[in-house]
């Protein structure tokens, strides 16, 4: 493994969040979103084979000779968590390395305030949490978890694929099961979930139908499900959820959402106009009664509008973060035109 810490160790200190491996081609890593190429190191076949074998167990290899690949996570020493994605590229394996950070953030470090506390607090109801790939929603997950660890005496039962951050019970018992290891896929282990008594349930995608239509119905059983989902602002995620359904299915989908969605959080990472690195911006969502009333009537040409005016609630926008990160210049104003919803209203504020 000596090959993999020397690799590991040269782009941790850069703040690398990815790292990319290919026999006998340069090695790339990801910095602050970009691709950057690590220069004088190149590993062979035989290297990532090695490493693979010393980083896997028995099981994920048996998964990795049947399906030609696998994920799974790995503490590796001086090095921390690391994701492994395997894969075959022109016929031979290569390998995807995801750096886990050490540290579960508390939501105050991530900017969420009482109205986010308040619903993670409530004993049942659907959560949803998106970004794009590697732009935190593992970790905002995490954070979530973290607290509820800490304030209460639940049950918390997660399906992942892998099991990236390991919890240590406090007020709280985790049962973490990871895909395909412990369990085949989403849909199985939310089944899987009603038989080990939890209270919270967090599912690594939501995103298929089945997954979806189990999840509302261990809510409505009484229990809180936190489902990870793709990106987009919170008006786009629950739009993708309901619209990839057949019409006549449509109408019971959005009543069911509207009665067990407490929240969705969705976030995205910019780039700091100083290089410096990037800084996360929300699109929070708390369902009240008048959220409830536009998401069941498909009312959604006032979502955005009502949502904007429900900071008092909890809730954000990612337009009116941008606006003001760009006022106070910690992004440039061509940043937060190229990522705002409503383009127009972003450059007309410059």
């Amino acid at each position: 493994m000596t090959e993999l810490l020397k690799i590991c160790q040269m782009v941790k200190v850069k703040g690398a969040s990815d790292l990319h491996l290919f026999p006998d081609q340069p090695i790339f890593y990801r910095l602050h979103g970009a691709i950057e190429k690590l220069e004088g190191i190149m590993l062979n076949e035989d290297q990532i084979k090695r490493i693979i074998l010393e980083t896997s167990t028995p099981k994920a290899r048996e998964i990795l000779g049947r399906q030609r690949q696998v994920t799974y996570a790995e503490d590796v020493e001086t090095v921390g968590r690391l994701r492994f994605s395997v894969f075959l590229d022109k016929g031979k394996f290569a390998i995807a390395i995801r750096f886990i950070g050490e540290k579960i953030f508390d939501l105050e470090e991530l900017g969420f305030g009482d109205g986010v506390r308040k619903v993670v607090s409530a004993p049942s109801g659907l959560v949803l949490v998106g970004s794009p790939s590697g732009e935190g929603k593992t970790s905002t997950i995490a954070a979530l978890l973290n607290f509820i660890n800490s304030h209460f005496e639940k049950s918390i039962f997660t399906i992942e694929n892998p099991v990236e951050y390991v919890f240590k019970d406090n007020k709280s018992a985790f049962i973490q099961r990871s895909i395909p290891v412990d369990i085949s896929n989403f849909y199985n282990g939310l089944c899987e979930a009603y038989r080990v008594d939890p209270d919270v349930v967090v599912s690594d995608s939501i995103n298929y139908s089945d997954a979806m239509d189990q999840a509302l119905t261990l809510c409505e059983s009484g229990c809180m499900v936190i489902g990870s989902t793709e990106g987009g602002d919170c008006h786009q995620i629950l739009d993708r959820l309901i619209s990839c359904r057949e019409p006549g299915d449509r109408e019971a989908l959005r009543a069911r959402i509207a009665s067990q969605l407490k929240m969705i959080i969705s976030q995205r990472l910019m780039p700091r106009d100083d290089q410096s690195g990037r800084i996360a911006i929300f699109d929070i969502l708390i369902n009240t009664p008048q959220m409830k009333a536009l998401v069941r009537n498909n009312n959604m040409s006032m979502f955005r509008t009502l949502q904007g005016q429900g900071e008092i609630a909890g809730m954000k926008t990612f337009d009116s973060q941008l606006a003001a990160l760009a006022r106070k210049r910690v992004i440039s104003q061509k940043t937060a035109v190229e990522y705002a919803i409503d383009k127009s209203r972003i450059s007309g504020q410059s």
